[in-house]
């Protein structure tokens, strides 16, 4: 038998043992930027192919379930904007003789990899066990599928501090009780990303809870949420892999994990040690409105190696630490208000043929508003050693600013524009323009395009940059 129901596609046998559910998404982007020195740092209006991936998932014996999904896109940008002509230099590549920028600037990475892949055995509501490939229980937003995520993108707090892996390979249970008062996840991973074996013989653990005190009620004020998450970690020495990247939601790299030492040596920044963090989340639903925010704390080990002896090397070791948070509002002036349902979820898909479908299928309109705020501090030689002359050692620094909205034609068909302004307070070159110029200092290493220019391009841009526009566009579709 076969069929479309509760927003599945679904293939099953008479007795309803076995069901298989056809699944997939894709997002077609287009990415501009606007601000002083954009144009000449190499960053340009695009149109990429961000996501493409076909899913399939099932249901076995009304126990047990499964997911298997493939990343067919865009994963990434090699070199979105390139990096400074001295601070972050890219292993074995050039910079271009005119602009001083990296060669294949924007260049789309395409990778076929495996994504969301997992096996989950449901003994009851309150007790949940799933096992693969999955995004990790660590706050409200990485635990909501890109599909139905509010922005493009996942908030500085949650990509760039939070959690950079997004997902991770290991087990979690979870579970919620009868009426939805409580809900708790635990989990033990690898620890170091996607489709990457163990590299070190750790085990990262992780936890997230969250309550709806008023879940008993028939309004809005059921999905009152308070919530908090927290995880632990270490990273031993054979670990070889850099720190990620920190980026906006446009993909511009504003710190990279290397830099060039005193000697002209290029320095890898990787994790090392403890790796600790913990969030607490909050959402509040009222009339057409919601209300949510997300504050996370980490304190990160790393170690700082030369480049081709990462995996043998320890000049030195310190820490990344510091905050970040989002206040985000969103309002649903038209159509049906959470279209996309409760965030922070993720459950496997399941089809619930005591529920009818709508006779028409339901649309929204959905706006959306989010300040957020980044403050961390890299000090790469408070464990031990002392840093080089030209560390990269000193805060990182961003205030975001972002205005959004969602046209939800049904809640598997979406148009989506974002407008974001990154403001990089006290950015500088590295290096001066002018004997007496600014220069890069410990107060903030967080780069706008215009301060990596080379000297000549655009020197005005050069050393008074400090903000980058962002206007995003998104057509996409997943089921």
């Amino acid at each position: 038998m076969a069929g479309w129901h509760n927003g599945l596609f679904y293939l099953r046998d008479y007795h309803d043992n076995y069901r298989l559910h056809v699944n997939g998404r894709a997002s077609i982007d287009g990415y501009t930027y606007f601000g002083r020195g954009v144009a000449d740092a190499g960053l340009r209006p695009t149109l990429l192919l961000r996501r493409i991936r076909p899913e399939v998932s099932g249901e076995f014996f009304q126990d047990w379930s499964f997911w298997i999904a493939g990343e067919l896109g865009a994963t990434a940008l090699d070199n979105p904007n390139g990096t400074t002509e001295t601070s972050a230099a890219a292993p074995g590549v050039t910079p271009t003789a005119t602009t001083g920028r990296y060669a294949g600037a924007q260049t789309a990475r395409l990778t076929a990899r495996p994504d969301d892949v997992y096996i989950t055995y449901r003994a009851s509501r309150l007790l949940n066990a799933q096992l693969g490939q999955f995004d990790a229980p660590f706050t409200l937003e990485n635990r909501t599928g890109q599909k139905y995520l509010p922005w493009m993108e996942r908030a500085l707090a949650v990509r760039v501090v939070g959690i950079p892996t997004d997902q991770e390979i290991g087990l979690m249970l979870r579970g919620e009780t009868d009426e939805g008062h409580w809900y708790y996840s635990v989990a033990a991973f690898n620890g170091d990303g996607p489709n990457r074996p163990n590299a070190d013989s750790h085990l990262d653990y992780m936890a997230r809870t969250f309550v709806h005190p008023f879940a008993s009620r028939p309004d809005l004020v059921k999905d009152l949420q308070f919530g908090a998450s927290a995880r632990y970690g270490t990273r031993g020495r054979s670990v070889n892999y850099d720190y990620p990247s920190m980026t906006t939601q446009g993909n511009y790299a504003f710190w990279l994990p290397t830099y060039v030492d005193s000697g002209g040596s290029t320095i890898h920044i990787l994790p090392n040690g403890r790796q600790l963090g913990v969030a607490a989340e909050v959402r509040i639903p009222w009339s057409i409105f919601t209300l949510t925010s997300e504050l996370v704390e980490i304190k990160n080990g790393t170690r700082e190696a030369i480049e081709g002896q990462q995996a043998t090397s320890a000049l030195r070791s310190g820490e990344l630490e510091g905050h970040a948070y989002y206040v985000q509002l969103e309002a649903w002036p038209v159509g049906a208000r959470d279209i996309t349902g409760r965030p922070g979820y993720e459950n496997a898909a399941h089809v619930d043929f005591s529920k009818p479908d709508p006779v028409t299928p339901p649309h929204a309109l959905h706006l959306l508003l989010k300040w957020e705020q980044m403050a961390l501090r890299y000090a790469s030689a408070s464990r031990r050693g002392s840093p080089d002359p030209a560390n990269a050692d000193g805060s990182i620094k961003v205030n975001v600013v972002s205005v959004g909205a969602n046209y939800w034609r049904t809640k598997f068909l979406r148009l989506s524009i974002n407008y974001v302004l990154n403001d990089f307070p006290d950015s500088a070159p590295r290096s001066p323009t002018t004997a007496d110029g600014v220069q890069q200092t410990a107060r903030q290493r967080a780069v706008a395009p215009g301060n990596t220019l080379s000297l000549g391009v655009n020197d005005g841009a050069r050393d008074r940059a400090h903000v980058l526009h962002e206007l995003l566009f998104r057509a996409s579709i997943g089921f």
